[in-house]
């Protein structure tokens, strides 16, 4: 279905056909809901949104006539009251969204009517008290967030616990002290995943099976100062437990130890204990192991490790993903992981480590190794004979200085992945290794690079995206994208290119480019005259062509042939120069553009003509010009033309014959002008 948009009083109405039709009203500073809606809408919205108001009260008058509401949206208002019957209408809404208001109590009978709701979201309200039947007609409600409220005791949670259907509940941050499982009242829940976070608990006790179905429990950030006590009667009373959140609780590595020793009934597939201050002489990590010998999924980020024991995993042999940033690791070495033949993600991000050595990517099963923001300075990762299976390998934020030779990457065949940016690569003095031929997308911006040399990349035959922003680049010598047919997005922004620079044919072979980011370089012209060499003539794929905000003096002149071979191209960014005239044949090359941004030039006129030649636009943005009138726009009959900007010039008015040259507008801001 085509989509279709209107207006509805500071509202904005999506249709796409039949019944869904979607309404948006979030931020626009509504006291109430909308009331005044035209006879055929009501019957068609399946979804409101009206966050981000004033509203204070919700009643039945509401929303009476949206009985197909599927989806409400009313959270960061002020809502302190919901009159009774309010939903009485909306037997359909499956999604209710009360965040962020001011709810003190869940009254009986609040939520009537909504018997298909399935999930309720009233985090960071002020609820202190939860009526006995508040819930009593959500029978098929699922997921419940409570999250950030003042509901200090379990049995103000009494009619949450009741729900039967309940799959999901959030009762993180709302000050409890207790969690017993013989104050809960009620039999076996279907309940899977529970959140009890960020609460000052003291003692968790579970004296029964009615937390028997659960898989994730979440009680990071419990205790808040003192310690938290854990009684488990029966080890196979949390049988279903496969996930355990442990992060910055206030438990010494014992009782860690204690607690998941303690879970011997349940088969833990993912531990998080992050940020707990865990040292190597804890001896945690392979007591965890020892004791759950089937875990996937360990989290250990932010504690004091400076090196594990070299068969501290040999019963972790099931682990697919371990996290270790965040420590002080100084070095490691493949016989730390040496049992873990089925790692595919490890992440040793944020330590101290100055070198890698290749050992570590050959593990059988690792695709993915993150070592950012360490203090390596030299990587040596050619010396196997054997092609690791590292699919993601980044290297960002480190100090590393030169790629001093092509086999420095050789190991890493099955590579597709390669961040280096944020280090201080001066140079790339040799091209990229041919063991890289997999290699699909190469980030090495915000480093020092002055210059690009022939064939630096001419072994890269499958790399899509290349990133060489925010360097110091005002020199690429021609050929140094050689190889690169399969390029899509090529990111020069935030270099020291210059126009003579752009006139070498330096992009010559790149047939399959789409995307070129060109913003903040310093490209100049001292006249609108044709060019001898315009410098994306060989780019017939582009279709993206970002050049806004050239630095220095600014991009004055736009060359009569500049955008020359852009037969492709459909979004044009030239905004934010210093261009005060354009040829009226700028964009004669460009016949297919349907986005242009030229805003915020010293343009206080456009040519006819120039339009004239984009006659499939379907945006343009023309604010902050200095224009007068919208004249060339109406002469140019822009008739695909959806949406237009044209807010901060000095328009004194808008002729009525607008809207008949632009049948097709469905988006018209022209804001903050003089009339």
């Amino acid at each position: 279905w085509g989509a279709t948009c209107y207006s509805l009083k500071d509202c904005v109405v999506h249709s796409l056909g039949g019944e869904h039709t979607k309404v948006l009203c979030y931020k626009v500073g509504l006291l109430k809901l909308p009331s005044s809606w035209p006879s055929w809408l009501p019957s068609m919205v399946i979804s409101l949104d009206a966050s981000q108001n004033q509203i204070s009260i919700l009643q039945q008058s509401d929303l009476q006539t949206l009985s197909q509401l599927r989806v409400l949206n009313v959270s960061q208002n002020e809502i302190h009251t919901i009159e009774r019957h309010t939903f009485s209408s909306q037997g359909r809404l499956e999604l209710l969204n009360l965040t962020a208001n001011r709810l003190t109590v869940l009254s009986d009978s609040m939520f009537s009517g909504l018997v298909n709701l399935t999930t309720l979201l009233l985090s960071h309200n002020n609820i202190t008290a939860i009526e006995k039947d508040a819930f009593a007609e959500l029978q098929r409600l699922t997921v419940v967030n409570l999250t950030s409220n003042k509901l200090q005791t379990l049995d103000s949670l009494h009619a949450v616990f009741e729900l039967k259907t309940l799959g999901k509940m959030h009762i993180g941050d709302n000050g409890l002290h207790n969690f017993l499982t013989e104050d809960l009242r009620v039999t076996l829940m279907n309940l899977t995943e529970l959140d009890f976070s960020k609460n000052p608990l003291s003692g968790i006790n579970v004296t029964s099976n009615v937390l028997q179905n659960l898989q994730a429990l979440d009680s990071s950030f419990i205790g808040m100062g003192h310690s938290v006590t854990w009684f488990l009667q029966d080890p196979c009373f949390l049988k279903g437990l496969k996930s355990l959140f442990l992060n910055r609780v206030y438990m010494k590595p014992s009782e860690l130890s204690d607690l998941i020793q303690g879970l011997s009934c349940s088969s833990l597939e993912n531990i998080q204990l992050a940020n707990l201050n865990l040292t190597d002489s804890d001896n945690l990590v392979e007591k965890i192991c020892s004791f759950q010998p089937n875990l996937r999924n360990l989290q250990l980020q932010g504690n004091n490790f400076t090196g594990l024991k070299k068969d501290v995993f040999e019963n972790c042999t099931a682990l697919r993903h371990l996290d270790l940033s965040m420590n002080h690791f100084k070095q490691v070495s493949k016989l730390t992981f040496r049992h873990l033949n089925m790692l595919q993600v490890l992440s040793l991000a944020n330590n101290q480590l100055i070198t890698v050595a290749d050992d570590i990517l050959h593990l059988p099963a690792l695709r993915r190794l993150d070592l950012s923001y360490n203090k390596i300075q030299d990587i040596f990762l050619n010396q196997s004979a054997t092609s690791s299976s590292l699919t993601h390998l980044n290297l960002g934020s480190n100090k590393l200085i030169e790629i001093w030779s092509s086999s420095q990457f050789q190991a890493l065949g099955n590579l597709l992945e390669l961040q280096l940016g944020i280090n201080r690569l001066l140079d790339i003095a040799t091209p990229f290794s041919p063991s890289l031929m997999k290699l699909i997308d190469l980030e090495i911006s915000k480093n020092k690079l002055t210059s690009i040399r022939k064939h630096t990349f001419i072994n890269l035959s499958a790399l899509q995206t290349l990133n060489l922003a925010a360097n110091q680049i005002e020199s690429i010598e021609l050929g140094a994208f050689d190889g690169l047919g399969h390029l899509e997005t090529l990111l020069l922004c935030s270099n020291n290119i210059a126009s003579p620079l752009l006139e070498k044919n330096i992009f010559n072979g790149l047939v399959s480019l789409k995307n070129l980011q060109f913003f903040s370089n310093v490209i100049s012209y001292d006249s609108s005259k044709p060019i001898a060499n315009p410098p994306f003539l060989h780019l017939k794929s582009l279709q993206i062509l970002a050049i806004n905000s050239q630095r220095h003096l600014g991009l004055r002149n736009l060359p009569a042939n500049f955008f020359e071979g852009l037969v492709a191209v459909q979004k044009i960014h030239a905004g934010n120069l210093a261009v005060n005239n354009l040829d009226p044949e700028i964009f004669q090359y460009t016949p297919d553009l349907k986005e242009l941004d030229i805003s915020n030039n010293p343009l206080t006129s456009i040519n006819q003509a120039v339009l004239e030649a984009v006659p499939n636009l379907t945006e343009l943005h023309i604010q902050q010009l200095g224009l007068k009138t919208l004249d060339a726009v109406i002469k140019a009959k822009l008739s695909r033309l959806i949406l237009l900007r044209a807010t901060g010039n000095q328009l004194q008015s808008v002729k009525l014959s607008l809207p008949k040259a632009l049948p097709s507008l469905l988006f018209l801001d022209i804001g903050q002008n003089p009339f």
